[in-house]
């Protein structure tokens, strides 16, 4: 094992009130490479709330990005923007395919989309929509990626189903070795951005992740990931956010 990961997609109390589900999804794999190393692929979603199927949708996006990236991402060549654009494509395909097997307009399929993939020695990025793809530059400070996008109304933003031209995707590649990555959707946005300054809060990430750097069986990740659900749905972040919430941490084994 190379990768330490832990991930929980949980429900708000907007949606416990409302009778909903959680719409937020997350999966992740550790692949092994053309090379016989490791990667790890991660994906997030939120579903709109706004969108009758935004859980199916969610989840059907995450898996179908986790398993095409492991099929076109398995050496340094295949990681490009162009495969990036690609997988979004392909995601996008599936959820016209359940909107035309439902019978239901495109826009009951909406959700967002974040994705990191990392090889040894290179990483690529892909994100529609809010919520953030996390990065420590290597000097245990914690930069995004790119920022949350939002649209022109409060709470607004892009979404997957949205525009098959994919004018809203961001996608980026880095020559890097990447080590420690989160993902977040946007109910925790709040708590772990600075939207004044367009920052990380360095204390969120920091304090995680030592618990995770300790880590060191896997049954103690396991804890550790059934405990993350109880930090998410417990009483000090439900003060501060009623949404749904995604966080998946990984940190690379030195």
């Amino acid at each position: 094992m190379s990768w330490k990961v832990i991930g929980q997609s949980v429900i708000g109390s907007s949606h416990v009130q409302a009778g909903r589900g959680c719409d937020d999804a997350h999966y992740y794999q550790i692949i092994k490479t053309a090379g016989n190393d490791e990667a790890l692929i991660c994906f997030a979603s939120d579903g709109a709330g706004s969108a009758k199927f935004a859980a199916q949708a969610a989840e059907t996006s995450v898996r179908v990005a986790v398993e095409l990236a492991g099929e076109l991402f398995c050496d340094h060549e295949s990681l490009n923007e162009e495969n990036l654009l690609l997988l979004a494509e392909k995601a996008y395909d599936r959820l016209e395919q359940l909107a035309a097997k439902a019978e239901v307009p495109k826009n009951e399929f909406s959700c967002t989309l974040l994705g990191v993939i990392l090889l040894p020695g290179k990483a690529g990025f892909l994100q529609i929509g809010d919520g953030a793809v996390i990065r420590n530059d290597g000097n245990n400070y914690f930069t995004h990626i790119f920022w949350p996008h939002n649209g022109e109304y409060q709470n607004s933003t892009a979404f997957l189903i949205d525009d098959p031209n994919m004018r809203h995707l961001k996608v980026k590649t880095v020559e890097e070795d990447i080590h420690e990555i989160g993902i977040l959707t946007d109910g925790l946005q709040m708590l772990a951005l600075n939207n004044e300054t367009q920052t990380v809060h360095q204390p969120f990430f920091t304090n995680l992740f030592h618990w995770l750097h300790k880590a060191n069986e896997p049954e103690h990740v396991s804890i550790l990931n059934n405990k993350l659900a109880d930090y998410l749905s417990g009483d000090i972040i439900n003060s501060r956010t009623d949404d749904d919430k995604t966080l998946l941490l990984a940190t690379k084994l030195k």
